[in-house]
């Protein structure tokens, strides 16, 4: 029987809920203000580049930070680990791991019989044409799976910085991506924020404004000559480009005349989603352009594009993208929105002076690239500035996937709880490998799962990954003075216990009963002398949380694991468990160990970054 499609409602309004919560907002803000003002520059850090150090620019250039990444960076000085984060990732293509998720004949009349197998890219291969509209354009299984593909992605996440920026794209240029036109418009718009991301903003801002997706979004596919639409020529320049006012006098003449200008632009359907193929397919028509001239403002020095007949109407977005980026605040705010995004939300008039505006000359000399301004903040003294480490709340997808690879949850083993004789009995598929259902055993099915459950986490802590609430993204990212605590309430925090709680003790729920969960020899294997049990808090402290844990909150751990135990205990579960990995041991030991992660994992010093 087919599956049922996942709960597609959305997430908590993170603003709404958090001025509920009757916040002294105040006193808040006057914290963050009471930290001095950072008036260093971009000059090259030279200080030490300890543990300290390369946590701090791990955490801000990963999508959650794991161990791995921390041992990439060992005998690293900063300018080789600069390199190595900056050394770009392969996209690659989604495969079909959905495949066990309806029985044989659905899946058969769903799709060509020549459709992909197991394990194969399925991008190239469009819905079959003759069934309704909604299974053609929107087969939700594909649009998970690449969900899925995009999660795992960044759960293997190498030691680059490729990843974050895909995100700091999609953030500042989202748009909606489960209901806007299937798997194809999907993947295309992925390819376009992956590659350009490492490439210049300029062209991307030309290829984004022609993107099926946006086109979609934003009515370019919609407008024409009579009435353009002038929803994405004010975004263009408000969320895109120049910002808002102050620093941007762009007028709403402006926006009109940028409408107008880019009235033509439409996707071809048919040719992306019944094709071989994930190219996207764009066509200017010259029919519906509007060929009068467009006058613009002082903001953009009077400038008139000319009004113009046949297939040469398509050159006035060209002029368009080259009006914007004549202008100063093109290349200060995208810097502005990097610094927000990897140093802190709030920019004070010595930050804009002396870390923004030298940033965006950079980008300016360096044809528009984001990369090359990021790679001189993040080598600065600046950056460096040991107010900056733990000084951000993680994002849902931060806080999930950090746990998620620390604990190293999709490579652990597979859980099920059976309750016989009024006693719940745990197995694992090493254990009892006739409990768990084939669909969990293949990899490719696990992973569908594991990164389903995964979503759900991000989701239900008020991240919905590919459906943005606006157009303007995240409003943590953009929206003072509140910025990244909106990602904290009442609800939220209740979500962030509850996974964490779930994931130290049953794992990441799959379907049928069984969950996947961490391996606890493997995990404590990644740790020095994990038979010392105040060496192991140490190393846990060092490598889990933002912040030093208080001596009180440590002895209370410590209390928690052993109860009436002395020290020694610890020692010898840990000891009988390596020497002699028997049933009976590796419970003895867990339910400890359990205490120890859910101690830490409760502490608030565990959401900063």
């Amino acid at each position: 029987m087919q599956q049922k499609r996942p709960n597609q409602d959305p997430p908590i309004d993170l603003v709404e809920q958090f001025y509920k919560e009757n916040v002294d907002l105040k006193a808040i803000l006057n914290a963050r203000k009471a930290k001095k003002d950072v008036t260093s520059g971009l000059e090259p850090y030279t200080g030490e580049f300890g543990p300290a150090q390369k946590k701090h620019l791990l955490n801000r250039t990963m999508v959650g930070m794991a161990k791995r990444h921390m041992d990439d960076l060992e005998g690293l000085s900063l300018d080789e680990a600069i390199d190595l984060i900056f050394t770009p990732e392969e996209l690659g293509e989604p495969v079909n791991n959905y495949f066990m998720e309806m029985d044989a004949a659905a899946y058969k009349d769903r799709y060509e019989s020549d459709d992909v197998g197991p394990g194969e890219p399925f991008i190239n291969r469009p819905y079959k044409k003759l069934r309704p509209t909604f299974e053609e354009q929107f087969g939700w299984e594909r649009q998970r799976s690449i969900k899925s593909w995009i999660y795992k992605s960044f759960y293997d996440q190498k030691t680059s910085i490729h990843w974050k920026l895909f995100l700091f794209l999609f953030n500042l240029t989202p748009t909606k991506q489960m209901d806007m036109g299937g798997h194809k418009f999907m993947f295309i718009y992925i390819k376009l924020l992956f590659n350009s991301s490492i490439s210049s903003y300029k062209d991307f801002i030309y290829n984004l404004t022609i993107d099926p997706s946006m086109l979609n979004y934003l009515n370019l596919q919609l407008s024409r000559k009579e009435t353009p639409d002038e929803n994405y020529a004010r975004e263009v320049q408000e969320l895109f480009t120049v910002g808002k006012r102050p620093f941007s006098k762009f007028t709403e003449e402006d926006v009109r005349g940028v409408a107008r200008a880019l009235v033509g632009w439409e996707f071809d359907y048919e040719a992306i989603v019944y094709s071989e193929g994930h190219e996207s397919v764009v066509n200017f028509r010259p029919w519906n352009h509007d060929t009068e001239d467009k006058i613009f403002s002082s903001f953009y020095k009077n400038k008139v594009i000319k009004g113009k007949e046949g297939d040469a109407g398509a050159q006035e977005l060209n002029e368009v993208i080259e009006m914007i980026f004549e202008t100063e605040e093109a290349c200060v705010y995208p810097c502005r929105r990097l610094y927000q995004y990897f140093v802190h939300p709030e920019i004070t008039e010595s930050i804009e002076q002396n870390i923004i505006k030298p940033m965006s000359i950079i980008m300016r000399q360096n044809n528009f690239s984001l990369i090359a301004p990021l790679k001189v903040l993040l080598k600065s003294s600046h950056f460096f500035d040991e107010s900056f480490f733990n000084s951000m709340i993680k994002s849902p997808l931060e806080f999930t996937f950090g746990i998620s690879k620390d604990l190293g949850l999709l490579n652990g083993e597979l859980t099920k709880y059976i309750q016989e004789d009024n006693t719940e009995y745990y197995y694992s598929d090493g254990d009892r490998p006739d409990l768990f259902p084939e669909t969990f055993l293949n990899e490719l099915s696990k992973s569908y799962h594991f990164f389903e459950g995964i979503d759900y986490r991000v989701r239900t802590q008020g991240m919905s990954t590919f459906e943005p609430p606006s157009v303007s993204g995240w409003p943590a990212y953009y929206q003072a003075p509140v910025f990244d605590l909106f990602w904290v309430n009442s609800v939220t925090i209740k979500s962030r216990k509850e996974f964490t709680e779930s994931s130290t003790r049953w794992g990441i729920w799959l379907n049928d009963g069984v969950n996947i969960k961490y391996n606890i020899r493997n995990y404590l294997e990644s740790y020095d002398q994990p038979n010392n049990l105040n060496n192991l808090i140490n190393q846990m402290e060092e490598r889990l949380l933002g912040a030093p844990v208080p001596s009180r909150a440590k002895q209370r751990i410590i209390s928690s694991v052993l109860g009436d135990k002395n020290p020694d205990y610890w020692k010898q579960l840990v000891d009988d468990f390596f020497n002699n990995p028997t049933k009976d041991n590796r419970n003895h030991l867990t339910w400890r160990f359990e205490q120890l992660l859910f101690q830490f994992h409760e502490l608030s010093e565990i959401h900063l970054f």
